[in-house]
């Protein structure tokens, strides 16, 4: 395999990692904006505009779109992040220059309809009603609030009801103009394509559209909340609790160290909390941890999903197991079978063009470097037993606990349990 980072006027970036032994080949334009850019006013614009790039151009309908690719067989597709927004494609080879002129027209080209819009915004007021009654779901948006606040990765990502309701043509249009700029942007390839090949479509399909002079993009501050509990009291037969801390950055250099750690500590059905919690109590029906990274702070989240009566005692359980670790640390054979779980985990991830298309557009958007696993491999390696029990001991500090809960009401003073 080889990696090639590709560079335009303008800013705009491209990636490629080819695979001459795969027949198909992955491609994503990521932008670097997603809820965490908005203000209270258009908070949900990135998920709308992401929504409706697929609703029509000046040469194809919505229905035109889904017929177009899956005539080549492809997958065409697009997710929303806080910091960022991917459209992408799966085809096999034969095919690859075709639906990359099909995805750059709707990037470029999309009319933005106004009775597409209305049938659009019932879509998505339908996806945020559907949160209500999705417990999961919703206390991560509730945890997000309680470590965030108001803003920034606070937001959602789908807004709300009331912006949904009146978001116009012009509002997109100028969030795009603001945003969807060539220096925030990067086009990752993955699987049977070339450097020159990703180079000839660029310079075919996108260039001509992306104006050459780079725009200024103003920044976003954000700041974090410690000891913050928020709770969502909702008659569900089960409920869900989410622990925060404040963790590492995107790329941070200790994030293999906590990588290693929440393998340790939640990451799998060999963790501390899963053997402890669920398999030797049986207070949960899942508990696991994943942190999340973010290109200037980040955060270290447990999460549970329980019946609401065993609130404290699973809490406390929880609380035992981190005090633990924090006492006496974890062993080498848990360092060790961390170790290879994850490099195990790195190489599978090679077998999918997609992965490593989403990789590798996501980790040169956040950091402006080339996604390497071999790199990613050796970090793990040169993981430490010191450097793990450091970090649990920086991280699990119950004074910058932030908390959510979504469920029945349980009188349970989640925060003051983590004295």
């Amino acid at each position: 395999m080889q990696e090639k980072a590709l560079s335009y006027p303008g800013g705009l970036t491209a990636v490629v990692e080819y695979i001459p032994t795969v027949r198909s080949v992955a491609v994503g334009f990521w932008v670097g904006t997603g809820s965490r850019h908005e203000q209270k006013a258009n908070n949900g614009i990135s998920h709308f505009t992401e929504h409706m790039l697929f609703k029509g151009t000046d040469t194809m309908g919505a229905q035109d779109i889904a017929n177009a690719f899956e005539n080549y067989g492809a997958h065409i597709n697009a997710f929303t992040g806080k910091e960022y927004t991917c459209y992408y494609f799966k085809s096999i080879d034969e095919y690859k220059a075709d639906c990359f002129r099909l995805l750059s027209e709707i990037f470029f080209d999309s009319v933005f309809d106004p009775a597409e819009l209305d049938r659009e915004r019932k879509v998505i007021i339908e996806e945020i009603n559907m949160v209500e009654d999705a417990p999961e779901d919703l206390c991560s948006d509730v945890i997000a609030a309680a470590a965030y606040g108001e803003a920034g990765l606070g937001r959602t990502i789908l807004g709300s009801v009331k912006n949904v309701s009146r978001f116009t043509r012009a509002d997109i249009l100028s969030y795009m103009r603001a945003n969807y700029l060539p220096q925030n942007t990067v086009i990752s390839f993955a699987g049977n394509i070339t450097s020159a090949e990703a180079d000839k479509l660029i310079g075919r399909f996108v260039l001509p559209k992306f104006p050459a002079a780079p725009t200024q993009k103003s920044g976003t501050a954000q700041s974090e909340n410690r000891r913050k509990y928020l709770a969502r009291i909702k008659d569900f037969e089960q409920s869900n609790i989410a622990l925060s801390w404040p963790s590492v950055k995107f790329a941070d250099e200790k994030m293999p160290i906590q990588t290693v750690m929440n393998v340790i500590v939640g990451g799998g059905m060999s963790s501390r909390l899963f053997q402890s919690v669920r398999e030797r109590q049986g207070l949960a029906y899942s508990v696991y941890s994943a942190p999340s990274g973010y290109t200037d702070c980040g955060n270290f989240n447990i999460l549970l999903n329980i019946t609401p009566a065993n609130t404290q005692e699973t809490l406390l359980s929880v609380k035992a197991e981190l005090d633990k670790l924090k006492a006496g640390g974890i062993t080498e054979a848990e360092l060790t079978r961390a170790r290879v779980q994850l490099k195990a985990a790195l190489v599978f991830s090679q077998e999918s063009v997609q992965g490593q298309m989403n990789a590798l557009g996501k980790f040169m958007l956040n950091t402006g470097r080339i996604y390497d696993v071999d790199e990613r491999i050796q970090e793990i390696d040169g993981v430490t037993l010191s450097a793990v029990n450091g970090l649990i001991r920086e991280t699990f500090d119950y004074q910058k606990l932030n908390a959510a809960y979504v469920g029945k009401e349980t009188g349970v003073d989640m925060l003051g349990l983590f004295a």
